[in-house]
């Protein structure tokens, strides 16, 4: 029995197994999330494990494995580690990939646009193909152009009417230049991090307070409402730049976006810095010390090549989710 909600329907969850009729927008928080609904509207799914076996106009998917096995009667977009698209799948119109391990089976019916480090397309792809990997198998059927970066490593044994190469993937950057960056992107975060705690440090135990007993729905929750505003704001931005006596709000909220992107990464880095500190140091806190700790590990984190990039963009979507959480009224 498939029970109908009108509006938005909105789960979060350790475990989610959905069956619904959406007339409007879905939205599912969870660890391990299996979803059946037949969506109307904009379909968004989180979770270490998601799978989406139903229908919907739009989906939106983030997760650790994302296995795709629904029908996807517009435009797909999709976020994860290891991506599989079930040979049952049928996507209406384009597509666009992020992951490391990505697997392409079933139809798609107008262009895909895959970002990642291994991409096997077995299925059939009406439309363009645009991969930007460093292993390209290609096994099934383009009708259109293939695009691939010229330094990738490719094995194509399917039907494709047409390649063509785009620049390196990876540019050559000297080994004193890397250490450069780091120092900079590293020194400036500690400055911005010391500016804020001179100037609102209760900002940071507030952070402290609301993340006391965080957990892994907590972190996925966070994730995925700052990649929903990631999302929405430009949406919101455009259509008050629309409305002329909108104007100076629509170029505040640019502003104003803007800005937390640049700063998500210090919000990220201090939680990791106080989830650390709870958890091995145990001592009393030091607001200094949590901050150093945090940045350091995420500025690490993120120079690890090939994966590095995957731990920025999660840190910037954390960052925005904890952003978001400080407009939140206090239990």
């Amino acid at each position: 029995m498939i029970i109908r909600a009108d509006g938005l329907n909105f789960i979060a969850d350790e475990d989610v197994d959905d069956t619904k009729e959406v007339v409007g927008s879905s939205v599912i928080f969870g660890n391990n999330v299996n979803s059946n609904n037949i969506v109307e509207g904009i379909d968004m799914m989180f979770g270490n494990n998601v799978t989406f076996n139903g229908k919907s106009d739009y989906a939106f998917l983030f997760g650790n494995n994302v296995n795709v096995k629904g029908t996807i009667n517009n435009d797909g977009f999709i976020f994860g580690n290891v991506i599989k698209f079930d040979e049952n799948v049928n996507v209406d119109r384009d597509l666009v990939v992020f992951g490391s391990d990505v697997t392409i089976n079933g139809k798609i019916n107008r262009d895909i646009t895959i970002y990642a480090m291994n991409v096997s397309v077995n299925g059939e792809v009406l439309g363009n193909v645009n991969i930007k990997a460093n292993e390209i198998k290609v096994d099934g059927n383009v009708s259109g152009t293939l695009s691939y970066n010229e330094d990738a490593a490719i094995s194509i044994n399917g039907n494709v009417n047409e390649t063509k190469t785009t620049e390196k993937l990876t540019k050559e950057v000297s080994f004193q230049d890397k250490i450069w960056n780091f120092i900079v992107n590293y020194g400036g975060n500690l400055v911005i991090f010391l500016a804020f705690v001179l100037i609102v440090p209760q900002l940071f135990k507030r952070i402290q307070k609301k993340n006391e007993n965080i957990t892994v729905l907590n972190a996925f929750s966070l994730f995925g409402f700052g990649t929903l505003s990631i999302i929405l704001i430009p949406v919101i931005f455009i259509m008050l730049l629309t409305l002329t006596f909108c104007l100076p709000l629509s170029i505040l909220l640019l502003i104003l976006y803007i800005l937390a992107i640049w700063l998500s990464n210090i919000f990220t880095s201090y939680l990791l810095g106080n989830l650390i500190w709870k958890n091995f140091i145990k001592k009393d806190e030091n607001i200094y010390l949590i901050g150093l700790i945090g940045i350091s590990v995420i500025s690490i984190l993120t120079i690890i090549p090939y994966i590095g990039t995957l731990f920025s963009v999660i840190s910037v979507m954390i960052g925005m989710g904890i952003i978001l959480q400080q407009f939140k009224k206090d239990n």
